[in-house]
């Protein structure tokens, strides 16, 4: 791979060379004059022709100077992919035109994301843009940068590219043309086999993010997105600004964001992984219900309430339990991501049978009129003969192994 920089009377040619650390520029591969690290604090500028807008060429700081080394488009776009997500760029304006805005909040400094579109090849992309401040500095966007290097996984949002400009950063993703779990839940009532392949994905990609020792800290809808559209199966987390390895908690500033998903333990400054859990639960329980579990404005929590809530709410038995299991207060006692994996394995949609949990109070026999309902009993002789007292007394009852109730 070639590449040129003009001086005032001639034209020098350079052999690029690349390997696992670095990039070397020279006329030949023992005879190097440039030699660029890469790394994430490397900054790269691109160049691009004013009348294609191809690129046409790459800027490089060289004793404090920039130098600019010109290539054909096409294999210069070679050359920046092999270089996307490794090190950083400075300007993505002459490489990008906005379409539209995603979202803008503030949480102490202003984020933004932004639909792109690339104006070489056209394709889509969102860019989330954060303001440089005392509480996120270029510490805190390289340590972001290499959590979404070493976290590879299908279900994560693909970082293509990180831009670092004079007064923000960017870090441009794929777009997920699938949109948000927010906007999924607003459209309809998910049926149960729906929430089960949502919440399944969630927990899978969460235990590979514990078990590369990271803990993600900012969980919720908003942060979900589906690649394609109408597939639920292309499930992709996003939003790594407050990612943290588990290591790090004790000897890096961390900032917290108590919001309705984060867990109680986090206003007492503590996290683990077991606070990705409690995140996971709330957005569980909005994907079922589509109600808020926790005031999002106050941030309280209420264990009593909580627990009234996801037993008297509409819920298939088998969510309450894992639900239960995800939103216990006491961290220590909260399941891990492979312990609600293995119950999420395991649910399946059936016809409501009784049991010894069953709350028999909750069957109102004047609403049994000119219909048939039908009991699955469990095989066990025992638990039948429990239920037959309480069955007995209802209108007229006639009881086999399969029990019908009839007016």
């Amino acid at each position: 791979m070639l590449c040129y920089r003009k001086h005032s009377l001639f034209t020098k040619k350079y052999h690029i060379f690349k390997n696992e650390n670095e990039i070397l520029l020279g006329e030949n591969i023992t005879k190097i004059k440039y030699t660029i690290n890469l790394t994430p604090q490397t900054i790269i500028d691109w160049s691009i022709n004013q009348k294609t807008k191809q690129l046409n060429g790459f800027w490089l700081i060289w004793n404090n100077k920039q130098k600019l080394f010109l290539m054909d488009a096409m294999n210069c776009n070679l050359f920046k992919q092999s270089l996307n997500g490794i090190v950083t760029y400075g300007k993505y304006q002459i490489l990008y035109e906005p379409i539209n805005s995603i979202s803008h909040n503030t949480f102490g400094q202003i984020q933004q994301l932004v639909k792109m579109r690339y104006l070489d090849s056209g394709d889509s992309y969102m860019c989330k843009t954060i303001q440089k401040s005392l509480k996120y500095t270029d510490e805190d966007f390289y340590y972001q940068f290499e959590i979404l290097k070493q976290l590879d996984h299908s279900k994560i949002l693909k970082l293509k590219e990180v831009y670092n400009t004079n007064n923000q950063y960017h870090f441009v993703f794929n777009y997920p043309e699938g949109g948000s779990l927010v906007d999924l839940i607003k459209s309809k009532q998910l049926p149960f086999q729906e929430v089960k392949l949502i919440i399944e994905q969630l927990m899978s990609t969460v235990s590979y993010i514990h078990s590369k020792g990271y803990v993600h800290r900012n969980l919720k809808p908003e942060h979900i997105y589906f690649q394609e559209p109408n597939n639920l199966e292309t499930l992709v987390i996003s939003e790594f600004e407050l990612g943290c390895r588990s290591i790090d908690f004790q000897n890096k500033r961390l900032t917290y964001r108590v919001h309705g998903y984060s867990a109680p333990e986090i206003k007492q400054d503590i996290v683990t992984q077991k606070s990705d859990i409690f995140s996971c639960g709330v957005i569980l329980y909005k994907i079922i219900t589509r109600k808020d579990l926790f005031d999002h404005e106050s941030n309280t929590y209420d264990e009593k309430m909580m627990l009234h809530l996801i037993n008297q709410s509409d819920i298939d038995i088998q969510y309450q339990n894992l639900l239960r299991m995800m939103l216990q207060f006491n961290p220590e006692l909260r399941a891990t991501a492979d312990q609600c994996l293995n119950i999420i394995h395991q649910l399946s949609q059936r016809t409501p049978y009784f049991s010894r949990s069953l709350d028999k109070t909750h069957i109102d026999t004047n609403s049994i009129n000119n219909e048939i309902i039908s009991i699955n009993l469990i095989e066990d002789q025992d638990e039948l003969s429990e239920n037959q007292e309480f069955i007995q007394g209802l209108p007229t009852i006639q009881i086999n192994r399969r029990t019908e109730m009839f007016y």
